[in-house]
């Protein structure tokens, strides 16, 4: 039987020439069908999509949720954002360009107003009963509740916000960034000493690197109550997070232009306006990250639910909860989770119903994105489930920090291909940008791999696909992504 060549034997083969391509740098569409392959010069030269589209809004309303003092000052950061910030002459211009102001003039055309009645202040002794409360848990669950009733009622009222800002003072962000932090790393130490209390990992276990390009710069322990944030808050109304120091500013966080940038963004989609586009996805197309988490709060439990994030071809997502299933790692002798077929096969049919139901047709196209490799019987489910679909491909892509160098000072480019036979092989999301006229990372940049490829795509439309959905993520303003859309949700969710 051939050995099955893997990246490993490549290199271990000297006289194995390697198969090198590049992909193009995707196009995204912005106001008047205008494209550009860089979001902040699209948005600076054009304006949003939306503003030349039916889903033009002018006026955005705006909610506030958080203690008095924290309230002032998200009201003074909006205020902010309405004037134009020069960027930092310390840093390079390309990639740290001066906001334009979001206002109602060129290139936005949108107002973000407020009122009192959409600014909830949380009381006094609930701030003080969480500050003082001696228990990690229940001070974050006292915080979380307290948020999620001022952001009900805000909910309820005519009109309602569209989005809200949920802003923290000092001693309430260390509460959620340091007390978190701490919190998981004590759960690990007991995890790593205690056999009944199996690791909790993402899909395959590979260790998480954060993204060299996160919207805000956040530790874990902050993500992880951001993320539990959102899920309080689905439902009822967008929330958009301001930790104290996004307020503030000062040491350790992003120049006040580029975090203008991302929050104008962010709020922006939140709000129903679509900044960009792509250009030349495939009319039709259903992508689809599969991902699986813990019942909440139940660090020992068995019991695994599968989750499906649905991007379509013009940005539309949705989120879809699959049934909860038993999984033992010891067991099954595998960290990562699986599905049944006939789990595999319910959850995907629920994903094609639904894309039915939210684009008034069926997908001409569907990829699915995991992080860990199919077992058989989900790849039996998820093909019965794609029957007449004739475009598909289920794809696993992983990080095991491989490292290629080219000859010179300069990295390897982005979309550089390296194809190993059988529709597999590297690909650099990550790397030298012709356009911003250098490499904005601070490392060596690492491929992804697409380790296995099952369907009628070649690794060159798998890889074009990948390429386009790394500038599918409106909570940044930046050139692009380390992970697909798809593979960055399947990773936060899994670490909830």
């Amino acid at each position: 039987m051939p050995v099955e060549l893997t990246f490993d034997h490549l290199l271990a083969q000297t006289n194995t020439s390697i198969d090198l391509s590049l992909i193009p740098e995707p196009e995204l569409v912005f106001a008047g069908k205008n494209t550009c392959e860089d979001p902040r010069t699209g948005l600076l030269a054009f304006g949003p999509y939306s503003k030349t589209d039916t889903t033009r809004r002018d006026i955005v309303r705006f909610g506030i949720v958080g203690p008095a003092e924290a309230v002032d000052r998200a009201i003074q950061l909006i205020e902010r954002l309405r004037a134009p910030i020069e960027h930092d002459p310390t840093l390079d211009v390309m990639l740290h360009p001066s906001f334009p102001g979001l206002n109602d003039s060129d290139p936005f055309q949108v107002q973000f107003v407020t009122q009192s009645s959409w600014q909830e202040t949380l009381r006094v002794a609930d701030v003080a009963q969480i500050v003082n409360h001696p228990s990690f848990t229940s001070r974050v669950a006292l915080l979380r509740e307290a948020v999620r009733k001022e952001v009900t009622a805000l909910r309820a009222l005519d009109p309602h916000p569209d989005v809200v800002l949920v802003a923290m003072t000092q001693p309430l962000e260390e509460l959620c960034r340091v007390g978190i932090a701490e919190h998981d790393a004590e759960k690990k130490r007991v995890a790593d000493g205690d056999e009944d209390n199996p690791e909790d990992v993402v899909e395959d276990g590979a260790p998480d690197e954060p993204d060299d390009d996160e919207a805000e710069d956040e530790d874990e322990g902050s993500r992880s109550f951001r993320r539990a944030l959102k899920a309080d808050s689905l439902g009822l109304l967008p929330t958009q997070l301001l930790w104290h120091r996004t307020l503030a500013g000062g040491r350790g966080v992003q120049d006040a232009a580029t975090r203008a940038w991302n929050l104008s963004v962010a709020l922006m989609y939140k709000a129903g306006i679509i900044p960009w586009r792509l250009t030349d996805a495939m009319a039709g197309s259903c992508f689809v990250g599969i991902s699986f988490f813990r019942p909440e709060g139940d660090d020992k439990s068995l019991l695994r639910t599968s989750v499906a994030q649905v991007f379509t071809d013009g940005g539309e997502g949705f989120v879809l909860q699959g049934d909860q299933f038993e999984w033992d790692s010891k067991k099954q002798q595998e960290k990562a989770p699986h599905l049944s077929r006939e789990e595999a096969k319910t959850l995907l049919e629920q994903v094609l119903k639904t894309y039915e139901e939210q684009i008034q047709c069926q997908p001409r196209k569907v990829v699915i994105h995991k992080s860990s490799r199919y077992t058989a019987d989900e790849r039996a489910g998820f093909e019965d489930a794609l029957r007449g679909i004739s475009h598909y491909a289920l794809v696993t892509i992983g990080r095991r920090g491989i490292c290629c160098l080219r000859p010179g000072n300069k990295p390897t480019l982005r979309g550089t291909l390296v194809d190993f036979g059988k529709k597999r092989g590297l690909l650099y999301t990550m790397g030298y940008i012709p356009f911003l006229r250098c490499y904005p990372g601070f490392r060596i940049p690492q491929p992804l791999e697409v380790m296995e490829n099952w369907g009628s795509l070649s690794l060159r439309d798998v890889s074009e696909d990948i390429m386009r959905l790394t500038k599918l993520n409106w909570n940044t303003s930046a050139y692009s992504r380390v992970d697909p859309i798809t593979v960055a949700f399947s990773r936060r969710v899994g670490k909830s």
